[in-house]
């Protein structure tokens, strides 16, 4: 090597080592303070890449859990009302039983139903009042549409104006056994009424209110006045009433990282009630409709008529009980599915925080040995920089 002043290589070699041990330990310090193997993109692009993934999944993992508590919270609600409602409905077969006592009067009999008829509202008032963050969880109607159709009503010289459904069941409607000045619209469910034609006048406007129903049909009668009791048979004979609705919406949960199918756990809507609401099952709507049976006798019913009706409401409270006692099942074999989904959601959520944490976290056994080794070679390069700006003066020796 020449021996030169204008270029000292050895300090060039130096400060070179010093600027590489310098970012060494300034790297070691930054990960040490941190606790993060990676503080940028530049400390590792693609264990960057891999740990944001990572991330999106724990994150939807651990909301997942957290959705599938407020699941278990939910259905515990539900089954709780359940169990009252199980209550009531077994103290209504003792009582139903009760009231086929053969020594029993007719006004005893009254005040037994007095107590079932109280129950019956009770058990309306309880699937009603019991929500969850506002969703009805055992009353769950179906949401009907307001305006329906009417198939194969064709009266001539007049016109329907409107056809409603307010309150009134989806099923199909049909007019049935209109004779003289009486006209019934019987639903599906076999649930009728009658009206009496009355009031009818060429070119005004007549309403057929099915209160009971719900349905409401605004006809305008035509210049001849032909919606008559004497017509009535060959205007609605067979005509039917469709009522359109849509089913209650079921409450979802997601059980995992994405909304898979698999990973969706669902809470059926259902309706407990007793009203005959829609969206009811018959064997509750039937109980419901035999205790308005009973409320109707007095103390004047005969005794065999008694007798028929504590029987038949005894058959149906027996089905109405199966009928809760399966709900009551399905939601304790949801609630143990979504305890097992929460159990295996901790262990996938630990198991990839665990990987996560072997490319993402600082392994301070190593770093703090990296940290040594860099305090020790910035001091030795600084030393040597020391060092090599002095190698010039040898220069003034030979000048001398």
């Amino acid at each position: 090597m020449p021996t030169v002043i204008n270029t000292n290589l050895a300090s060039l070699y130096a400060q070179n080592s010093l600027s590489n041990a310098q970012n060494n330990l300034s790297l070691s310090v930054q990960r040490l303070s941190s606790g993060l193997r990676i503080n940028a993109a530049k400390d590792d692009a693609a264990g960057l890449a891999i740990v944001q993934n990572m991330q999106s999944q724990i994150n939807g993992i651990d909301q997942s859990r957290k959705n599938l508590n407020d699941a278990v919270n939910l259905t515990q609600v539900a089954e709780s009302s359940l169990g009252t409602i199980h209550q009531m409905l077994l103290r209504m077969k003792q009582l139903s039983v009760q009231g086929y006592d053969g020594s029993l009067s007719a006004s005893q009999r009254t005040q037994i139903v007095d107590e079932i008829n109280e129950l019956n509202s009770e058990i309306n008032n309880t699937a009603t009042r019991t929500k969850f963050n506002g969703n009805a969880l055992i009353a769950n109607e179906i949401g009907v549409s307001g305006g329906t159709a009417v198939v194969g009503l064709s009266i001539t010289g007049g016109s329907i104006n409107k056809v409603s459904a307010v309150g009134a069941k989806a099923q199909t409607y049909t007019f049935t056994n209109p004779s003289g000045a009486n006209i019934t619209l019987t639903g599906a469910d076999n649930v009728a009424q009658t009206l009496t034609l009355s009031g009818i006048t060429a070119s005004n406007e007549y309403e057929l209110n099915f209160d009971q129903l719900g349905v409401k049909i605004s006809y305008q009668v035509g210049s001849a006045g032909n919606l008559t009791a004497a017509t009535s048979a060959a205007v609605f004979g067979a005509k039917t009433v469709i009522v359109s609705g849509t089913a209650p919406s079921n409450l979802t949960f997601q059980g995992g990282a994405d909304t898979g199918t698999a990973n969706i756990i669902t809470y059926n809507a259902i309706n407990i009630k007793t009203d005959g609401s829609t969206g009811s099952v018959a064997s509750m709507n039937d109980m419901g409709t035999q205790v308005g049976v009973l409320n109707g006798y007095t103390s004047s019913t005969a005794q065999a008529t008694w007798a028929t009706a504590f029987s038949t409401l005894d058959t149906r409270i027996n089905t109405a009980i199966d009928y809760v006692s399966e709900q009551r099942s399905i939601m304790g074999a949801l609630q143990n599915r979504v305890s097992y989904i929460i159990s295996n959601l901790e262990t996938q959520s630990t198991n990839m925080n665990s990987s996560k944490s072997a490319i993402l976290d600082t392994d301070f056994a190593a770093e703090t040995a990296r940290l040594t080794k860099g305090q020790i070679m910035q001091q030795a390069a600084t030393a040597m920089l020391a060092q090599a700006n002095q190698m010039p003066n040898v220069v003034l020796s030979l000048l001398k």
